[in-house]
């Protein structure tokens, strides 16, 4: 499970970025706050290959690609073979700050000023020379409660979670 969640900025809103598409046929592991990039009409998982490629133009998958309504608002589920899910994506680009549990804990611990980009499978990871930037740690992580979260398998029960609070804005292959 991920989770994703704007604090301030323009979500929702009409200044928001976003976009809808088909998840590509045959993508795994998108959830909820993952970093995502499209490919032609369609999101994949972003890469830490990623982080270095000025046009690879990043978002925040809204839903998990095995939500329910991601499966119905794409084809699964309506008489087509397998199908695909539809998500929604939030362009790190778009003025806010947000709080998610998609994020390389490895790296931890992250401090307030710490720049981001992307990591291995669509995680947000501190920021190296010569990769793109995301955005900079506002909160270092820690652990809240999330009312949707898993404890007792199967069931959305709430529980805690890591997260990590982050200001979002896009600057391509920054160099300090």
């Amino acid at each position: 499970m991920g989770w994703f969640n704007v604090i301030k900025g323009s979500y929702p809103s009409l200044q928001q970025i976003d976009k809808t598409l088909d998840v590509a046929s045959g993508e795994v592991g998108i959830v909820r706050g993952s970093l995502i990039k499209q490919v032609g009409t369609t999101f994949v998982l972003a890469q830490d290959t990623d982080a270095t490629i000025a046009s690879a133009y990043l978002y925040f998958a809204l839903q998990a690609q095995t939500d329910l309504v991601a499966g119905m608002a794409g084809s699964i589920g309506q008489g087509i073979g397998g199908g695909v899910a539809r998500i929604t994506g939030l362009a790190v680009g778009t003025q806010m700050e947000v709080e998610t549990s998609v994020y390389d804990t490895a790296q931890s611990p992250y401090a307030v000023g710490d720049l981001l980009t992307v990591g291995v499978d669509g995680v947000v990871t501190k920021h190296g020379t010569g990769d793109n930037c995301i955005g900079e740690v506002t909160k270092i992580d820690g652990t809240r409660y999330v009312d949707g979260a898993t404890f007792v398998t199967g069931w959305s029960t709430g529980a805690n979670v890591n997260v990590l609070t982050m200001r979002c804005y896009w600057i391509p292959l920054l160099t300090l």
